[in-house]
């Protein structure tokens, strides 16, 4: 059994490194970051005004920002562009694609899901960046470093295992235990 095992977690991670690879170069390649950025700057646009008070204005005039929030004559460049964000979806959808089993349109529609809650999560971390920068204190700088490692580090991976966990049940053995 532990050869089979082996196997399968070497098929997952050549299966990952393709999938990365290639997804890395469309991304590059593509104008899926402009994109990306126009969609998150549209969605703070309708919803930091009714959510956390601060209205989003275009960032040219502030240097290197995206955008620029505004509240009561204060203004907070947005330096984190939505565009370099966006290529945190490159490793949730190796690792749906690299997951065994899923078919086709089971992987077609868990990266669809994946992505979309994926950008919602981003867009989340977009909205926060007023309130944290604004009010920095030892709670909003946690609260701002947290949000900064979900976005890149942990929320590819507990989205894949929370869109694959049927599979990953299956192939993990972990029914009865």
């Amino acid at each position: 059994m532990g050869g089979t095992h082996a196997g399968l977690k070497l098929k997952f991670a050549l299966r990952f490194v393709a999938a990365f690879s290639i997804l890395l170069a469309i991304w590059a390649a593509s104008g899926f970051g402009a994109a990306y950025r126009t969609a998150a700057l549209a969605v703070l646009r309708v919803a930091s005004p009714t959510l956390t008070g601060w209205w989003v204005e275009h960032g040219e005039a502030e240097g290197n920002a995206v955008a620029v929030f505004e509240r009561d004559r204060v203004r907070i460049p947005l330096q984190i562009d939505p565009a370099f964000l966006s290529m945190a979806q490159v490793p949730l959808l190796a690792l749906i694609w690299a997951t065994p089993g899923l078919g086709v349109s089971g992987t077609v529609m868990r990266s669809v899901l994946g992505m979309v809650a994926f950008f919602f999560l981003h867009a989340s971390v977009l909205l926060i960046y007023p309130v944290v920068l604004a009010n920095p204190n030892r709670l909003t700088d946690t609260i701002g470093v947290f949000s900064g490692l979900l976005s890149f580090v942990l929320a590819p991976q507990l989205l894949w295992f929370v869109l694959t966990y049927t599979r990953l049940k299956e192939l993990w053995q972990l029914e009865g235990r």
